[in-house]
Order: C-alpha cells, then structure tokens, then sequence
C-alpha cells in the first residue's frame, strides 16, 4: 500500500527531544506562547525552541504570521542562519528560497527544475493574539486554539509592556506554582512589595473555571519610595489579587487598588526542554502611562530577579504531581489545585515540564 502523501504527517517528538515520549505528547496539544507581536514587526525571524523543537517564525508584507520547523529539508541546515527577504525564507547553505505556505519557491543550482511538493517546510499551527504569536506543535483537528482570555491586552485603557522573554534554568511548572504561590511574598520579596509584618496567609477558596481555576486574595503589601505602582505616600498599600490560571501554563493576576487603578501581570512559562522555561513575564494597566515603561519593566525585573534563585534551586526539579511527596498546608491550597489539574491532563506523577 502506498502512502497517503496529502495526509498530515504524524507528530512525532524531534529526535533530541529530552521529555519523557508521554509526556512530550501530553504537552504539545497545548498552545504556548512564542513571540511577541512586535518582535516579528522588525521584518527579521526570530528563531527559539519550544519542547526541543527548534521553530522559526516571521511576518509577511500582509501581515500574516508563518512559523515552522526550523530546518531546511535540503540539506539540514537551520533557516535562522539564513535570511528573509520578501515573504519568503532563504537558506544560507544553498539559497533555497520557502514562500510563506511553506513550499520551496526556488531552487538556484538548478532554476528549471520542477519543485516537487513535498520540497516543503514543516510549517506549525500558530494564531496572533493578544499582541503574543501562539502555537501548538500537535492541535487538535477542528478545535478553536486554547488561547486565555485576555481583553486587557487589547483593551486601549491598558498599556502593554514587555522585555524579550528570558530563559531561565527551571521547569514551567515550578516557575508557574511560584508565581500563584501567595505565601511567599512576605518572604522572597521583601526588597520590592513583600510585607514581612504579614505573613499569615488569609484562608481562601480555590474555584474551578472553563480554562481553569480562579483565587481571590487580599494582601497588605509594603510600599517603598522605589515602587513602580504609582501609590505614594504610603508605608503599605491593600492590593486585592485575583488570579485566574488558564491551564496549563498561564496565568493573569489582577492586582486593583483604591479608585479603580488595576495593575495586571501575565506570567506564561514555556516548555524550552526539560530543564528549562522561556518566561512571557509582562504587564498591563490602566493608570499613570506617563510613567517611562523602563521604570515600570525595571521593577518587575526586580520581581523577578527576587523568585529566580529559589525557583532554580527547588528540588527535585520537576513538579510531583503525587501531593504525598512534598508537605502541603491550608495556604498551598492553590497549588496543591493546580498539580491536581496537572494530572487530570495527563501529565505524569513527576511533571518534568
């Protein structure tokens, strides 16, 4: 029997793929982030890994978004050395040229041969929201991308800000559970909002949503002269945090204080390879744009500069999943949630991602 060459070819993990085989299948039916929409407005590729799948994404002349494997079937040689001109790719090894369908266009040492089809790219589900370019390596046939919902994002109230996504040595899932972990502000971030006269974490109730789940918390946060929130005057500030996580990996906080100002920062950690996350750490708000947007991003850069060594040295590294393997309190209730979530998805008693 022949094979069918018009049917799409089996999505297989890439040949150093460093997840276990289940695993990696249970992760790329999800849609993660891979660019920023403006980081392909500058008429370059930009080329990262997600899952131990090299990609490469571009923008054409109308605006539509390509991403595929990062290789060209030639010869083997990555895209991203190459360079795009027009809406097309070109192969730095031997000009090969890919249109934005993904077909090879043009074959220089031999421009009258007749390209065959399967001279093609392997291009890679992706849609443009939110100002984030999403893909998903293995989508489910005919269903709508599982994209948060996010209307802050393209709401002109709000002002979206962004550095490029770091990379940093831990697993999504541990970065992700920090980030939702209300019991470590008084703690870690004592240098930026975390109020040390505070550490008793006030009970609170997990709800499950649609894409996810959902808390509501109150907090005292301290806030010094350095804050970036706009709210001076004052030793402490009441925020009221609503998180609402969209499984698996993303996660919108609502930060609101006195007089309808809302701050919101996104976290959406992305499965590089086992042992390390690509973050898609921003903000948004409705209040104060006068402030420079590198005094805003320095502080959250602070933020973060406070969680990444004791994310990166958690042991083990990967997320159990088994809830008897680490000790559990009432204030962990949401993260005990999230791995409970985690397992419903298929993901292993050790979430290596």
């Amino acid at each position: 029997m022949s094979a069918d060459l018009s049917a799409p070819a089996p999505v297989r993990p890439p040949r150093e793929n460093s997840f276990p085989e289940a695993e990696w299948r249970a992760l790329a039916r999800h849609w993660y982030p891979f660019a920023y929409s403006d980081e392909l407005d500058a008429g370059k590729p930009v080329a990262r890994t997600v899952l131990d799948e090299p990609l490469i994404a571009y923008r054409t002349a109308a605006r539509q978004v390509v991403v595929a494997r990062d290789l060209c079937i030639h010869r083997g040689v990555p895209l991203h050395l190459g360079w795009q001109e027009g809406d097309e790719l070109v192969c730095a090894y031997h000009g090969f040229r890919y249109g934005p369908d993904g077909r090879c266009t043009r074959v220089p040492a031999q421009p009258g041969l007749a390209i065959p089809k399967k001279l093609c790219l392997s291009t890679i589900a992706s849609v443009e929201r939110h100002g984030i370019v999403w893909i998903c390596l293995d989508p489910a046939p005919d269903a709508a991308p599982s994209i948060p919902h996010w209307p802050e994002l393209d709401d002109p109230a709000y002002r979206m800000l962004h550095d490029p996504p770091p990379e940093w040595a831990v697993t999504p899932g541990r970065q992700l559970e920090n980030f939702i972990d209300v019991g470590h502000f008084s703690w870690s971030h004592t240098g930026t909002f975390g109020n040390r006269d505070q550490p008793e974490v006030a009970p609170y109730e997990v709800r499950r949503t649609p894409g996810g789940l959902s808390v509501a918390y109150p907090y005292l946060a301290a806030n010094p002269d350095a804050t970036a929130t706009g709210l001076a005057g004052a030793a402490t500030v009441q925020r009221w945090m609503t998180y609402d996580l969209h499984l698996p990996l993303a996660c919108r906080l609502s930060v609101e204080y006195e007089g309808g100002r809302r701050h919101c920062i996104f976290d959406a950690p992305v499965p590089v390879s086992r042992r390390r996350s690509r973050l898609f750490f921003f903000i948004a708000r409705n209040y104060d744009h006068h402030v420079p947007a590198e005094d805003l991003l320095a502080w959250e850069r602070k933020i973060l500069a406070e969680d990444k060594p004791i994310v990166e040295s958690q042991r083990p590294e990967d997320l159990p999943l088994d809830l008897t393997e680490e000790f559990h309190i009432r204030s962990d209730r949401f993260s005990a949630a999230f791995r409970d979530a985690l397992r419903e998805l298929g993901l292993g008693p050790a979430y290596t991602a």
